[in-house]
């Protein structure tokens, strides 16, 4: 490997970095190296992200904002997806299920990948934790898309945005005076492919609970979350910093 694309796979992630010792950290910056892409906004098309000499494992999202987007006749689930997580785009088992889904990656941000390829399996062997790693994090995508499936089952759909919004602010959510920020580009329509429902049924209940003071938008569309999580999320990540 050679050229600027380069990077180390502790540097990019710091998370990852934690796991080692100072002097296996330095040395893992050095030998823990892989390739960088670079991702503009709008539509991935992922089948040009595979590269015929190298066996792929996947991709780390260093930084920026991804949605998955799954259809199956004509309803469109949604995904969001940011620093830290691990995907493989263009892999869909067509044998693991007869329904026929339709799958499209969009770049929400700038973003930037590192390639998980077995090139870099094999340079990680003398840090077996980092590989344990990136697998529990996959199962940790799971249990939050598990999560969101459950909150997808409630009935109402205000019920349903209230729980989407701070379910996502457990992992993006920061504290600010006016409230928790939701920093993520939530429009209508992205919130009811969320939530599963029509953009018109998410337009009034979020109407709704504006005027319940539940939630706020600021003027550059970032959604506020007032008051306490709800009691099904008593143990909220920011539940203690609210009461």
């Amino acid at each position: 490997m050679s050229g600027r694309d380069l990077i180390s796979i502790v540097e990019a992630d710091a998370e990852l970095a934690d796991l080692l010792d100072e002097g296996e950290r330095e040395r893992a910056r050095r030998e823990a190296l892989t390739r960088e892409r670079r991702l503009s906004v709008g539509e991935w098309n992922v089948a040009e992200a595979v590269e015929g000499d190298v066996h792929h494992r996947g991709f780390l999202i260093i930084d920026g904002l991804m949605s998955r987007e799954v259809e199956v006749l004509g309803r469109r689930a949604v995904e969001l997806l940011a620093a830290g997580d691990v995907v493989r785009p263009w892999r869909w088992d067509p044998d693991g299920s007869h329904v026929h889904a339709e799958v499209g990656w969009l770049v929400l941000e700038p973003t930037r990948l590192a390639v998980l390829d077995h090139g870099l399996v094999m340079r990680m062997n003398p840090w077996p934790q980092l590989g344990l790693e990136l697998f529990a994090r996959g199962t940790r995508r799971a249990h939050s898309l598990a999560v969101a499936l459950a909150i997808a089952h409630h009935q109402r759909v205000e019920e349903r945005l209230l729980l989407t919004l701070w379910h996502l602010a457990d992992r993006w959510g920061r504290v600010s005076p006016e409230g928790i920020v939701v920093p993520l580009p939530l429009s209508h329509q992205r919130l009811a492919d969320l939530v599963g429902a029509h953009r018109p049924s998410v337009t009034t209940a979020m109407g709704e609970l504006v005027r319940a003071g539940r939630l706020s938008r600021r003027e550059d569309g970032v959604w506020l979350l007032h008051g306490s999580p709800p009691e099904k999320l008593r143990h909220h990540r920011l539940a203690a910093v609210l009461s």
